[in-house]
């Protein structure tokens, strides 16, 4: 497994526009979904702590639901996968690719840019699995608005400008 970390930023936490480079610089929102995607891909052992923890971050209403979106999402992901998704252990300060566009995905569908969301989608997976990923990523954004966890929609240009890019990545 490679991890990357960028550049120090001085951005603050889920500012739209700005792409992150490390856990420090996402909302609680996006942290929520890069931690659940963390644990369920770490094994089905880590899955009682991912479930107890949607209990407690949805509503009650939501939280059962969102367990299986996001399951029936990363079951889509790992079988139609582009290629292998990199991704970092569940407690690693370090930002990867592939966990921004999974981010960015549900920020997209959050924010009603399906046409955004399935692009990116592309990215990771076949195109014969991008109907139930994105499917199921926005039942998982559904229940994610229904309990207050608000993704910034950070692809989105402000001003006819287009979002900033780091200058330099540092690979460790």
């Amino acid at each position: 497994m490679r991890e990357f970390a960028g550049t120090e930023s001085r951005v603050e936490q889920g500012r739209s526009g700005h792409w992150p480079t490390s856990i420090q610089e996402l909302s609680e929102g996006e942290r929520l979904v890069l931690w659940a995607f963390r644990r369920w891909v770490s094994g089905h052992e880590h899955l009682p702590m991912l479930a107890r923890e949607f209990d407690r971050q949805f509503r009650q209403s939501e939280a059962r639901p969102a367990l299986i979106a996001l399951d029936a999402a990363l079951v889509g992901l790992t079988r139609h996968a582009r290629r292998t998704i990199v991704y970092h252990q569940p407690c690693c300060a370090c930002l990867g690719a592939d966990e921004v566009c999974l981010i960015s995905i549900v920020a997209a569908l959050q924010n009603g840019a399906t046409t955004a969301a399935r692009a990116m989608a592309q990215w990771l997976v076949r195109s014969d699995g991008v109907d139930a990923f994105t499917t199921a990523l926005d039942d998982f954004a559904d229940c994610l608005n229904g309990s207050g966890h608000d993704l910034p929609y950070r692809t989105r240009p402000h001003n006819g400008t287009r979002p900033a890019r780091p200058v330099a990545m540092l690979v460790h």
